[in-house]
This record gives C-alpha cells, structure tokens and sequence, in this order.
C-alpha cells in the first residue's frame, strides 16, 4: 500500500491509500507535475472567489481604514491581490517566491512570501485569517484523482498489470 498526505501549514487536510500498488513504486517525481497543475487550479479558483472556492468560505472583510486606501492607492484590486506576489506564487512554479521542490517521496509545494502564514493563520494583532490555501472537498478529490491517474500511467508505463479499481 502507498500512502499520501497533504498538509497546510502542519495541519492535515487529508491522506489517501492505495492498495493493490506494485511496491516497486517508490519514486513519485513523474506524478507531481500533474498534482501542483491541479494545486495550482485549486489556489487560482480560491484567488478568484475571494475564498468560497476552499474550504474555509469568504475571506474576511478589510476594515474600513484598509479598504478605503486600497480602493485609492490599488484600485480593482481583490482581497489578497494588493501586488498579486503571493497570487503568482501560489498559481504557478516560476513565480518569484514560489515553492516547486518534487522530491523522490514528497512534494513540497507553495510560497515563500513571508506574509502568506500571517494570512493563513491570522494576527494576534487583529488580522483575521484569510487562507490563501484552503482545499474544498471536491479540490483535494481532484488532486488525489492526479495522484491517481500519475500511479496507473507509471504502471501502464512499466507494463503492470493494473486491477481497475484499484486505487
């Protein structure tokens, strides 16, 4: 049995097994370019929804004060859009500031904008949390599908025998 797991910031947001999966796959670097496309699908539709894309619903509104300067000095300009830095990072590997390391076993995927875990998590100084990462169900379906999809090709690949069904 593989297993997989995905986690934000430390917290788990889910982990998948699959069995009937020949041991002799123990290098996932062929997948993860199909698994930070639908990653990156996933943070473009929570961008663009403001939040309700994810699983944590509508970021939360800006005070007054910080809209009303936002709408003067970066006009149009959505929740979490002020430069578009941490948007780029999160929607595509060659931004800068972008986290893209597929590993033999992990990805790690994300951003290295130092204001992203302000953010995530929300300041004690009375920042709420907006969460640039937020998975609904039905994106983390479609990024085990990826997974899915990347282990039965690897095999149809090597000339497995593949059950179907067996992920």
């Amino acid at each position: 049995m593989i297993s997989f797991s995905f986690s934000v910031d430390g917290v788990p947001e889910f982990e998948r097994a699959f069995n009937r999966i020949e041991e002799r796959f123990n290098d996932f670097r062929s997948i993860w370019p199909e698994v930070a496309q639908e990653f990156y699908r996933a943070e473009i539709e929570q961008f663009q929804s403001e939040g309700t894309a994810g699983g944590s619903g509508r970021f939360a509104a800006l005070s007054p004060a910080y809209r009303k300067y936002k709408e003067v000095k970066f006009p149009s300009k959505t929740i979490l859009r002020r430069t578009d830095s941490l948007f780029d990072s999160l929607t595509g590997a060659d931004a800068p500031g972008s986290i893209f390391r597929p590993l033999v076993t992990e990805l790690m995927i994300g951003t290295s904008i130092p204001y992203a875990l302000a953010h995530q998590r929300g300041t004690n100084r009375g920042m709420p949390s907006r969460k640039p990462i937020s998975m609904s169900q039905e994106q983390k379906r479609r990024i085990q599908k990826a997974i899915q999809i990347g282990l039965v090709q690897f095999m149809r690949r090597q000339g497995l025998t593949i059950l179907e069904n067996a992920a």
